[in-house]
């Protein structure tokens, strides 16, 4: 009996492995696995082409026919490849569930023994994370996620955007009659008194408070041309509503300063309440993917095209939660969209990024990109400011670098830009700290990005801290050089493309100039920025001349050497001549 039983299960085993891959498991999508491959009208190798899908392409499973299968694409058309070509593969679908008891306890792990975090009841909607047995995790918050076991759960439709609550209304004083005047004047207010709501248009940017206090948080930016409702003003503060919550602007009204631009006061009869309308994002890219999850390692589910817009459910990290012609959801890369802001509602916290204003001289044919967030770096022999740790000078100082090496790539026939902004003056103009750097030059990079379609490299240039001589300093043939660092931030997604590019550069300063580069390192948000601007081009390197101990001169030095290995890259890569 015990033989036969065997004898079973090895009949039931061979004939699970004859099955096709469709009946074995429960495929969702093809992937495909050559470089270019056709899809088909109808079945067949001789049949109408109605379009081609590149290698690890994932499309949708209609049905199946012998060895064929039918896919859905991203443009909603359909169309049919050989399954030779591709794998099926299961692509775990976006799910949003609910509770279906109320008081059900959400843990820090999948056993019922483990903390708890929360109790929910059923009138949430939370986004299903993973599964895992009997356990599903469900996402709390941005910064949260609990388990909780699944027969307590019930898939649900994605959440409506939440609206954005108008803050209650603040006592308004009565106004008096005042004469009617051909030209509206500008009231004359001492910094310290209190005035009704009213309209506000500002001149210029403001950081914004959580309350009117320069010690205090400030949340986000507002930018020039923005028109607002204020709610009051008192003390140099204007009371606003900032994503649904009172916020505070900080700009005085002083009349009698010639030198100063007043904000324009529009009188208003009420004050209606801000309406919230749905933010969205447009597509930038061609073929971009959509995924499962916020990260480029969540399976693709879907492609879309420059120019598609899609309403935005919600935020996790640098990633939208996106909503579908047919309600579904997805996730999309926000370094790759635009967002569109809803008329009459404040700008995104990131501020105003139009780069207006930069970039003078930038014709639009460039090929190169050269800025250097930290513009006032200088070096320790001739720095005016070397108070604490700062060595710092507003003339002599890492942009004539910058400059230098422009020139250098111009005199062999490149295309390149040299950013002269003073990044540091722009902060010290907003009362910004030292801290917003990046999201200041970001402005300018995007600018540079939008003016010229051709340009492939963008350098950020940099000195390193005091680091002693022996570290940073290196002798060839007579000739003294900075020793360049290559920093790469991992916290872009396409890292390892700015990777790549940093990999191949040194390599080829080690063979042309032996020990000039100190290598390539790699930095997460946890070290830094994370970023460094870098997900705007595979080609954005931010590179450490040197450091406080070095000379102008050395650095004009390696200006050359870096010059010479990075022409000879760009000839061999065909990049840059036609």
């Amino acid at each position: 009996m015990l033989v036969r039983v065997k004898n079973s299960l090895l009949a039931v085993c061979f004939l699970l492995l004859l099955m096709p891959p469709s009946f074995a498991e429960a495929a969702t999508h093809v992937e495909v696995a050559v470089d270019q491959l056709n899809i088909r009208s109808v079945p067949g190798t001789t049949t109408q082409i109605v379009g081609t899908v590149t290698k690890a392409t994932r499309l949708p499973i209609l049905q199946e026919q012998k060895e064929w299968t039918q896919v859905k694409l991203a443009n909603g058309k359909t169309g049919w490849i050989n399954n030779k070509y591709v794998k099926m593969i299961e692509v775990p679908q976006i799910k949003y569930v609910k509770s279906n008891v109320d008081m059900l306890n959400v843990r820090a792990e999948p056993n019922a023994t483990a903390q708890i975090l929360q109790i929910i009841d059923k009138n949430g909607v939370f986004l299903q994370v993973k599964k895992q047995g009997d356990w599903a995790q469900i996402k709390l918050s941005d910064k949260v996620s609990g388990w909780v076991n699944v027969r307590f759960l019930t898939e649900t439709a994605a959440p409506a955007p939440k609206p954005v609550p108008a803050p209650a209304p603040m006592p308004v004083p009565i106004p008096q009659p005042v004469p009617i005047q051909t030209v509206p004047e500008v009231p004359s207010y001492p910094s310290d008194a209190g005035i009704g709501a009213g309209t506000i248009e500002l001149t210029e940017g403001y950081d914004v408070y959580t309350a009117p206090d320069f010690l205090g948080t400030v949340i986000g930016q507002v930018s020039a041309g923005t028109i607002i409702n204020h709610y009051g003003y008192a003390g140099g503060w204007y009371t606003i509503n900032y994503n649904g919550t009172y916020a505070y602007i900080y700009k005085p009204i002083v009349p009698e300063d010639p030198g100063q631009t007043l904000p324009i006061e529009i009188p208003v009869t009420t004050t209606p309440d801000p309406v919230q309308q749905e933010a969205t994002i447009r597509v930038k890219n061609a073929d971009t993917n959509l995924r499962s999850g916020p990260g480029t390692t969540y399976p693709v589910v879907g492609n879309v095209q420059p120019g598609q817009i899609f309403p935005i459910v919600q935020t996790e990290g640098d990633w939208y939660v996106i909503r579908m012609p047919d309600n579904s959801t997805a996730y999309i890369a926000g370094w790759i969209v635009d967002r569109i802001q809803p008329v009459n509602t404040l700008p995104p916290s990131g501020g105003d990024t139009s780069g207006v204003g930069y970039n003078n001289g930038m014709i639009g044919n460039e090929k190169v990109y050269i800025y250097s967030t930290h513009n006032r770096e200088s070096w320790r022999n001739i720095a005016r400011n070397t108070q604490g740790s700062s060595v710092d000078d507003p003339e002599i100082n890492i942009t004539l670098v910058g400059k230098r090496l422009g020139e250098l790539l111009q005199g062999k026939g490149i295309e390149s830009m040299v950013n002269q902004d003073d990044f540091a003056q722009k902060l010290a103009e907003q009362n910004k700290s030292y801290s917003m750097s990046y999201t200041e030059s970001y402005k300018a990079v995007m600018a540079a990005a939008t003016t010229s379609p051709n340009l492939k490299y963008i350098f950020d240039i940099h000195r390193d801290s005091d680091e002693p001589r022996s570290k940073v300093a290196l002798t060839l043939n007579g000739k003294t050089y900075s020793r360049v660092l290559f920093v790469i931030g991992t916290a872009n997604p396409t890292y390892l493309e700015n990777k790549k590019l940093a990999e191949n550069l040194h390599a080829r300063l080690e063979a042309t100039y032996p020990g000039l580069s100190r290598g390539v390192i790699l930095k997460g948000k946890n070290e830094g920025n994370g970023v460094y601007n870098q997900s705007v081009s595979e080609g954005s390197l931010l590179l450490e001349f040197g450091g406080t101990n070095n000379t102008l001169e050395e650095c004009y030095n390696t200006a050359e050497a870096f010059a010479d290995v990075f022409v000879n890259y760009m000839l061999e890569s065909q990049i840059a001549f036609k």
